[in-house]
């Protein structure tokens, strides 16, 4: 898990963009931002996971992510998504103050309306065009899409189980980046938790209950993530690759690696990274 800076986009209080998954393999992370996010499905698929709870995203699908929300996503089919992510202190202040301290929003592709997915449909129009006047076109659509959010679906804090998450993440992170830091050690559950003066026991159902993936889980995903850069961008065997990032065994490594995108390291690399 990692803390992800949100920098609004040019001339924009908010960052809006989309983003386009030209392959079934593409994974973010578990990781946070004090920024909301909203993300439109245009097309294809996309999977987004929360501690203990997981969304599919087909096309025409709305999934609002409120601040500090620990989340991860990976991308089941190729295709593109309509992102904005609106910083707190903006939704703050377009709120009176109220979002955050009275409410959360709470919108789901189940719950999305009409409404909704016309004011993204037209945002996401308006982002073809570049006059200043399609500009304030867009930052309007923006706060009638929080009007919206708003008038509909608003939950008070009280009713949002997922909150607790956020109470964690300064401990979280700690753990997480000692992973980060020591992942290509021979890390284990209970020497982690013992450097964090835990109970094993207690750690365990601790870690996967907020970050939504067990240790073992993320700890895999750390090195897989590594071992995704080398198959990318270097001629390293897959040896090499496999103990640079952490793994013990290359068998270890290549059934990690085929359990989590499908296919063998070798696949992976001549299948994407051909020249």
């Amino acid at each position: 898990m990692y803390h992800e800076a949100i920098v609004p986009t040019m001339n924009f209080p908010f960052k809006i963009f989309i983003f386009h998954t030209k392959s079934s393999d593409r994974l973010i992370p578990p990781h946070w931002h004090a920024s909301v996010e909203l993300l439109f499905c245009l097309s294809g698929k996309l999977d987004v996971q929360f501690p203990n709870q997981h969304i599919s995203l087909a096309q025409q699908d709305v999934l609002f992510i409120n601040s500090n929300m620990i989340h991860s996503s990976q991308s089941p089919a190729p295709g593109k998504c309509l992102a904005i992510q609106i910083p707190l202190d903006f939704l703050a202040s377009a709120t009176e103050n109220q979002y955050g301290h009275q409410f959360l929003y709470k919108l789901t592709p189940q719950n999305a309306t009409p409404e909704v997915k016309a004011i993204l449909m037209r945002i996401k129009e308006q982002l073809t065009k570049e006059n200043l006047w399609d500009r304030l076109t867009t930052k309007a659509s923006v706060y009638e899409l929080i009007a919206e959010l708003t008038k509909n679906f608003r939950t008070p804090l009280a009713g949002i189980k997922e909150i607790e998450s956020a109470k964690h993440l300064p401990k979280l992170k700690k753990v997480n980046d000692y992973i980060a830091a020591h992942h290509k050690e021979h890390l284990s559950l209970t020497s982690v938790a013992e450097h964090f003066n835990y109970n094993p026991s207690y750690f365990s159902r601790f870690y996967k209950k907020f970050m939504g993936v067990s240790f073992s889980e993320y700890l895999s995903s750390v090195r897989l993530l590594e071992a995704y850069f080398k198959l990318r961008d270097t001629d390293h065997t897959i040896l090499e690759i496999a103990l640079d990032s952490g793994f013990s065994t290359v068998k270890s490594f290549y059934n990690a690696f085929t359990k989590h995108y499908g296919i063998s390291p070798q696949q992976y690399r001549k299948t994407y990274f051909k020249k």
